[in-house]
């Protein structure tokens, strides 16, 4: 008896994490939402990546990734900066605002310094 109240009481705790944050929420995957983030909104560059930012009328931000083939030939590569993003995006808790992050010249990425580049470049948009 003592050992399914247990059981139940961590799968609430569980499942309130899961509902306080949602993968499927924070991407913006529509094309029109892209077209309106690139020529509704405002730039913020660094000298490997560009960030598109817009307000939005959601309580939670959503965050859309373009990295060309052409850019980053391996895709381990590609993933990597996505899953940096992703991550760095999670742990600003942007709220409000459909952000897209744009390689912007390859030659200035390196890709032992991903987390620190993306970082930047959020922290500079957070300060605005």
């Amino acid at each position: 008896m003592l050992e399914d109240q247990r059981e139940e009481n961590a799968f609430q705790l569980n499942s309130s994490k899961a509902s306080s944050f949602s993968a499927k929420k924070m991407r913006l995957d529509k094309p029109l939402d892209f077209k309106k983030c690139f020529s509704g909104g405002k730039r913020l560059s660094s000298p490997a990546f560009m960030i598109h930012y817009l307000k939005n009328d959601l309580s939670h931000g959503r965050l859309g990734i373009r990295i060309a083939k052409k850019k980053i030939r391996k895709a381990v590569h590609r993933n990597r900066i996505k899953r940096v993003a992703r991550e760095v995006f999670r742990k600003s808790m942007f709220e409000g605002v459909d952000i897209i992050l744009v390689l912007r010249n390859e030659k200035n990425y390196e890709h032992s310094r991903c987390y620190e580049q993306i970082n930047e470049i959020f922290s500079n948009l957070k300060r605005k």
